[in-house]
């Protein structure tokens, strides 16, 4: 707006320098909406405060700048312990694949959790092939847990194994899948 007030409206009494003056409890009102909402606000906060505090293990009441802290510090702890499974996770799984691109078979992967070992197997379909995996796996002191094989089109199975390490177990996964693989592809 310009000084000379050619902007303001023509019943105005207002210029430009006039100090605004409110009625009686115009200004309370004002006020009081101000207060109610910053009550709002921190009522809040306050609750946000306390279910932070309740989702991090040993921590106690105290002022909402250590609550604060003590949330970072146990998030930076659940990020390196992810850090750290996934890095576990994907040492586990060892796979071999034998031949050229026109003949990958057998193809074997096997992944550990804890003590068992899930074994995959996708080989050219044999009438004994079973047998002597299982053999071979009892000769390691794996105890079959579990085993399933599907024929997958006409001439090859998909076979998986869950198993056991057994006390005598002693060898490493990469020698596992290699030995698997020599027992599947002779005939």
């Amino acid at each position: 707006m310009e000084e000379s007030g050619e902007n303001w409206p023509s019943n105005s009494d207002l210029e430009i320098c006039d100090d605004v003056i409110f009625e009686d409890g115009e200004f309370e009102s004002y006020n009081d909406e101000i207060g109610d909402s910053t009550d709002r606000y921190e009522g809040d906060l306050r609750e946000k405060m306390l279910a932070l505090s309740a989702t991090i293990p040993g921590l106690e009441k105290m002022d909402d700048i250590l609550i604060l802290d003590r949330a970072r510090q146990y998030v930076k702890q659940l990020q390196e312990r992810v850090k750290e499974l996934e890095g576990v996770g994907s040492n586990n799984i060892y796979s071999d694949n034998c031949g050229t691109s026109n003949n990958i078979l057998p193809n074997v992967k096997a992944r550990v959790l804890q003590k068992q070992v899930l074994i995959t197997i996708h080989c050219e379909k044999q009438k004994t092939v079973m047998l002597k995996i299982l053999s071979h796996l009892e000769n390691l002191h794996l105890l079959v847990l579990s085993s399933s094989v599907l024929q997958f089109g006409k001439v090859n199975f998909d076979i998986t194994i869950v198993a056991q390490m057994g006390d005598g177990y002693n060898i490493t996964m990469d020698e596992l899948v290699k030995t698997l693989r020599i027992v599947t592809s002779t005939k």
